[in-house]
């Protein structure tokens, strides 16, 4: 699972506090909250045929998940979707697409972690790469187990997609070294909880089981 470098993203247009930038020109201040202390939440989200997939049901959780951690300004899903459509019709994007799309604390007048340092509000960033799908369906994927544990959520709630990612990324080195494409990980009483990058599913019995109930069904994408 060797990730490359698409020639298409060269010239990509990246959407960062309400403008569009070359991506060479795309930069927030070391002053933002994600630079400081990796204070921001974030989604992925993936374009499939001119429709983005679980539109709502992200962006939702981006809402929720800056509003746990008190975000004084959480823009609106109406700006939120027109940043979206904006970015990929600038970059002519409809298919084999995926968002980063991140919400910073925002800028602070000065380094420190108390929020009350953030006077200038949030900023969004939209970053639209050409990119296909990670792992091969069609010949699976390596794992293996790391022995770096999930958050509990006596420590930070995974629920907050946060950027607080080092333990991912620690997981991930661990795979690595093994040469193997990602890494499974357990939460703190040994159960499977994901991999470093991505939820785990199962079939049983012809039965697809996941991790939530309510997990987003095929038919709910938003048209671009």
């Amino acid at each position: 699972m060797q990730q490359t470098f698409d020639e298409r993203n060269t010239d990509i247009k990246v959407f960062i506090g309400g403008k569009l930038y070359h991506r060479d020109e795309a930069k927030v201040s070391v002053f933002d909250s994600s630079v400081q202390g990796g204070d921001a939440v974030w989604e992925g989200l993936r374009i499939y045929n001119g429709r983005i997939f679980c539109f709502d049901q992200h962006v939702n959780r981006l809402q929720e998940s800056a509003k746990t951690l008190m975000f004084a300004d959480i823009p609106s899903k109406e700006y939120i979707r027109d940043a979206v459509v904006q970015t990929l019709n600038a970059n002519g994007m409809r298919d084999e697409s995926h968002i980063r799309l991140t919400l910073t604390r925002g800028e602070k007048i000065t380094s420190g972690m108390n929020p009350r340092l953030n006077q200038k509000g949030s900023c969004l960033i939209v970053l639209a790469e050409w990119k296909k799908p990670v792992y091969d369906n069609q010949s699976g994927s390596k794992l293996i187990t790391s022995h770096i544990r999930r958050n509990s959520p006596q420590n930070l709630d995974s629920k907050i997609h946060h950027n607080n990612l080092i333990n991912n990324i620690l997981a991930k080195i661990e795979a690595n070294l093994c040469n193997a494409d990602d890494a499974l990980m357990l939460d703190g009483n040994g159960f499977v909880s994901e991999t470093n990058a991505t939820n785990i599913f199962m079939v049983k019995k012809s039965e697809l089981l996941t991790p939530n109930a309510d997990s987003c069904l095929p038919g709910l994408q938003e048209r671009l």
